[in-house]
Order: structure tokens, then sequence, then C-alpha cells
């Protein structure tokens, strides 16, 4: 797609240039998806007529309608501004406009659209971003009084964030076009420029005193930032311990940004390196004769300083270190917030020796990140963190050889028929000194030590090898449910590798479900995108696991193909007293008929979340109700024996 008739090079400098978002072109698929959107969004809402507008300078079009019946708008209606339309009153005011009956409000009792014979209106303002002026509204009319409930009005705000990130995308892309041609410009005019500014960069490198220099820089300071490196940290920590008076306590203070990719992944790599040199500039401002700050990692600063025992200097320096982190980062027209963690640890109390300062410093900033606090000093708690994950690392990396892992099988439950269908596959570790340890306490640990694609291996072959079996003795079809870690997703050879364990055991590619988190999918969406492709074209089903609980979840039935849809236990687990739980797992499972994907709800514990799910036409069951997780024998003995009639 071209962007270039929405460039208006009259202004373009080195530094300004100005975009007509008029101008830019909606491409069709993504007009397909905002179609999608508005027949699922006037079903799930039970109204005629769901609209997305397109305001023009004097006028304002019907740019995608619903496909629905009793629906009067066609794409391309259009209706001169001034004469108080819903919509434009919206446009107006940005914000949301709800009116559930326009006959009995005397502001809205002669609005052009009654004539169509739309009295109830509820629509919410689509924006360009950064300020760049209105796209238009996504709105619901009924032609009967429509009290529109805060669910619908939340489901069109979700919508609306949705539609509004298309618009940055379109948006980023026509303003990068600009770049790149603006780019193109200043290399014609500049050639001759460059060429002599080569000619005189080869004579500087040529000068051996500039180069020993330079190399020395690299040597113990960061490229990016300028701030000292972890060689210049370690040194200079080790210096001021040895120089320190008694009375003084060295602090250390372990600073890491939180979701930073995030950044990178929605902005780019060039406004994040941005965002880090203007963290560093901010960081220096705290500088002093006792203070020093170092950048050890991507993402990651030390700030030490020495002060008297008796100062609580310390805790001005956490206040001011946090405060630059948190202070808005306004880059290229985005405002970005970078949330943040910090550790602290001191000298003498928690050692006198740099390498293991920096190391405490560092698990008490984990802690902080896990604990969701913005700062946390080292302890014995800390400590004791430290020696369990120590201990859990050490003993993980037997617990293969040592036949400590095994698999515990959960039943999935056809909720019409009442017959288990299948399983899904649970890690177990059981340790002699250890005993019993959740998945949640070295799942991650594995992933970060890469033991996680050998474990990923055997809970393959495992589960497959045990599937093969029941698969062979009941009477229909069975299907096993495995999940999979985003080390294993990006394992070059996993499609294959999968596919040689399903005909080593052989059994039909149906019979296997890999399930994937929205973890999964942030790490790499390409990989991700590539690789669940591919494993459905062998037959293999794809679930998107947690379903509701990310931000994103949405965007992701759009961006990729799934099976099925895995509803998150946490509305399951309060159907009974939170009515806002109910709707919304009313909600999920209708989107996933609507979408023709299979619905499990997990977490299933008491009759009456079975009959809620049951009569909302849920496809599948799982959790207590219908049988814990249990070992392969157990499973066999309950489920498969009884051939699940």
């Amino acid at each position: 797609m071209s962007y270039t008739a929405a460039i208006n090079q009259s202004k373009v400098d080195d530094s300004t240039f100005e975009i007509d978002t008029s101008k830019i072109i909606v491409p069709n698929e993504m007009f397909d998806n905002w179609q999608q959107t508005l027949d699922l969004l006037s079903e799930l809402a039970n109204t005629p007529v769901s609209l997305i507008m397109r305001v023009h300078k004097a006028s304002i079009e019907v740019f995608a309608s619903s496909r629905t019946n009793g629906n009067p708008y066609k794409k391309h209606d259009s209706e001169n501004l001034g004469h108080g339309l819903y919509c434009e009153t919206v446009i107006n005011e940005e914000k949301e406009l709800h009116i559930p009956n326009a006959l009995k409000d005397d502001l809205w009792s002669n609005n052009p659209d009654i004539k169509l014979g739309m009295i109830a209106y509820c629509g919410l303002p689509l924006r360009w971003p950064n300020q760049k002026g209105i796209f238009g509204t996504i709105c619901m009319l009924d032609n009967k009084e429509h009290v529109y409930s805060e669910n619908f009005r939340s489901l069109l705000a979700r919508f609306q964030s949705a539609i509004e990130s298309n618009l940055m995308t379109l948006y980023q892309q026509t303003k990068l076009q600009i770049q790149n041609q603006e780019l193109e410009r200043k290399v014609q005019l500049r050639t001759q420029e460059l060429v002599e500014l080569s000619e005189k960069l080869i004579k500087e490198i040529e000068n051996s005193a500039l180069t020993e220099t330079t190399l020395e820089y690299h040597k113990n300071y960061d490229p990016l930032t300028g701030l000292p490196n972890r060689i210049t940290l370690i040194n200079t920590l080790s210096s001021m311990l040895e120089k320190g008076k008694p009375k003084d306590k060295v602090s250390v203070l372990y600073l890491g940004l939180r979701n930073f990719k995030s950044i990178n992944d929605s902005y780019g790599y060039l406004i994040g390196d941005k965002a880090l040199l203007i963290l560093s500039q901010r960081l220096q401002k705290l500088i002093n004769k006792n203070t020093f700050i170092s950048r050890i990692a991507g993402v990651e600063f030390v700030i030490i300083q020495t002060h008297e025992s008796s100062k609580n200097a310390i805790f001005e320096l956490i206040e001011s270190a946090l405060g630059c982190c948190s202070t808005p980062f306004t880059i290229d027209d985005f405002t970005i917030t970078i949330p943040s963690s910090m550790g602290i640890a001191q000298a003498p109390n928690d050692g006198i020796e740099a390498i293991s300062l920096i190391q405490k410093a560092s698990a008490a900033m984990t802690i902080s990140k896990s604990n969701g606090s913005s700062h946390s000093f080292f302890n014995q708690h800390t400590q004791q963190n430290l020696n369990l994950r120590s201990q859990l690392e050490s003993r993980l990396m037997d617990a293969l050889n040592k036949n400590e892992l095994s698999l515990n099988y959960q039943p999935l439950v056809h909720l019409k028929t009442q017959r288990v269908v299948g399983a899904e596959a649970l890690l177990r570790w059981h340790n002699p000194v250890l005993g019993n340890v959740p998945p949640d306490k070295f799942i991650s640990l594995a992933e970060r030590n890469g033991q996680i694609i050998d474990i990923g291996n055997f809970v393959l072959h495992t589960a497959l090898s045990q599937t093969a079996k029941w698969y062979k003795a009941v009477e229909h079809d069975f299907k096993i449910a495995i999940n999979i870690s985003p080390l294993q997703i990006r394992n070059p050879r996993f499609i294959e590798h999968v596919a040689d364990l399903l005909k080593l055991y052989q059994l039909p590619a149906t019979a296997l479900e890999l399930e994937i988190t929205e973890g999964l999918l942030l790490q790499d969406e390409h990989i991700a995108h590539f690789t669940i492709q591919k494993l459905q074209q062998l037959g293999i089903k794809i679930s998107l696991d947690d379903f509701g609980t990310g931000y994103s979840s949405l965007s992701y039935l759009q961006k990729y193909s799934f099976n099925t849809l895995k509803i998150d236990r946490c509305f399951i687990k309060k159907l009974e007293e939170n009515k806002q739980d109910r709707e919304l797992t009313k909600t999920i499972i209708a989107i996933g008929k609507k979408l023709n994907l299979e619905v499990i709800a997990e977490g299933v514990e008491t009759v009456n979340q079975d009959a809620f799910i049951r009569k909302e036409c849920c496809d599948l069951g799982q959790g207590y109700f219908y049988g814990k997780p249990m070992t392969a024998e157990q499973f066999e003995s309950t489920f498969i024996h009884k051939k699940c009639t």
C-alpha cells in the first residue's frame, strides 16, 4: 500500500513535516477486520446498527456499516456537518454519547437521524495518534429504546482501542515513509559532503593515539549513554569500599526497567534507545562527589553512594532515581511512561565485596518486581529467596536424569455428552529433599537456564506416548492438551520435531492440542505467527490459554488463527457472586461461537459453575468438578477403562 498521497511536503524541512490524515487510506485487510468487528458488535449487543464514521472537512460519511437486518445506513452515505448529528456531537466533544431514547430527550428529539428511525445511540470518538485530530466515530444505534448496558459499552470501548491501534499503525507507516523520502533527499544533496567527511574520518582513524583513546573509552564506558559500564562500576565500588571511613555506609541501588521490550516492539528500537539516553541524562544530574552511576546491562543501571550512617540521604536518592523513571518521556510526539523497580544493598551490613553487593542489590530488585513495590532493601528474606532459587536451580539440573519429573492428567469433559474427550498434561516435580515443587516455582528457572527445551521434550514424549495407548482404547476421538514455552516455539526444529513424534507414536495430528499464552505471543510475533500456521497445516490444534486476562486478547483473535479458547479460571471462580464475571464469561463464549472456535472453561469446581457454562453452550469443561489432576494410572482406571461413557 502507498501512503504518498498522505504527505504534505510544502512544510518539510530538516526537523518538521506534516501529515494530511484525511488522505491516509485504510487497506482492505484492515477494513475487513473492522467490518467483522461491527458485525460481531451488533450481534453481541443485539442492536440493528453498528457504524464506523469518518469525518471530513464539511461532512461525515458512513465508512463501514454492520451487515445486519434493519440497517438503513450504507457505505459512503454522507451528511453535511452542522445539523447536530449524534456522531458530530461525539466528534466535537471527544467523549462518549449515550442516548437511550431521543424521542424522550428534548435535546435530541429533532435529531436528523430520527428520520431513519434511529432513536437510541451510543458512540465513542476514534482518534488519530499524537493529537493529530479525529478520524471519526464507532457507534451503535437502535430503532427502539435501548439502554446500552455497561458491559456492551465496555465492549464498544475495547473495539475503539483496537481500531485506534490500527490508526496509529497507519499513521506511523506514513510518517516513516516521509522520513525515508526526506533521508533520500538529504543523501542526494549531501553526497559530496559525506565523501569529504569520510576522508577526514579515515585520517583520524589512522591516528594511533586517537585509536587507543577510543578503544580505552569503549572498554570502560557504555557507547549509547556514555555512562561507565560494569567493569568500571566494579573497580569504582571496590575502591569506595577500601577507602571508606568506618562511620560511612556504601549503598548500591540496582535500578531495572520493566516491560521495556514492549516499548521497543510498539515504538521501535530507535525510540527505545532515545528513552534510555534521556534516562541516563536525568540520572547523571544526581551525581555528586559521593555518587557514581553506571549502565551495566540493556535496561539496568546501578547507582552507588557513600553517606554517613545517620543520614537519610539514601532515601532522597531512591526517590530521585525512581522519579527519573516515573516522569513521562516525550520522544518524537510520543509520550511514554516506563515502570521501574529498584533493589538496595548496603555495606558493611550486607557485605564488603563489590560483586557480592551488586548481586544482592539485583536480587532485591527482583523481589521488588515480583511484589509490585517501587523498591526493596536486601534483607534476610531476600537472602532466603536467593538460597532457595540457588537450591532449586542446582536440583532442577538433575531432576530429569533422576526421574523426578512426571506428568499428571486432568480430564476435558464434553458438556453436552458428559464424555471425557481428552486431558491436559500437567508437569509435576517431586524432589526427595524439597518435596513437591509447584510449576510456577521451577518453570521460569528452567526457561532462564535453557533447560526448558529438554523438559519440554520430556513432556511431549511422555504425553504423546501415553495418549497413543489411550487413543486406541477409547471408542471416540481423544486429544491431549500440552502447554509450550516461548523457547520451544523459537526452536527452528520445533515443528519438525512435533511431526516426528506424532509419526513415532502413530497418532493423528488432531489428537494433539498445543496451548500458548499471551506472553508467548508478545515475545516474538513473527515467529509465533509462522509456527502456529505451520502446526495447523499439519492438523495440530492451537489453543489460546488464559483468554480474557491480557490487554490484547481480542487483537490476538484478529492476528492469529486459533482452534480453541480457554476461559481463564479467574472468571469462573467468581461466577456465582460477581455479575460482571458472568457477563464477561457469556461474552467470551459468544465470541468463540461467532468465530467457530471451541471454548473450554477451566477451573470449574461447583455444580452452579457447571450449570452456568452449560447453559451458555460452552463446549468443554475442566476443573476439580470433573476430576483433579491425576497420574496416568489413575486417569486410565477412572476414565479410559470406562470407555469415557
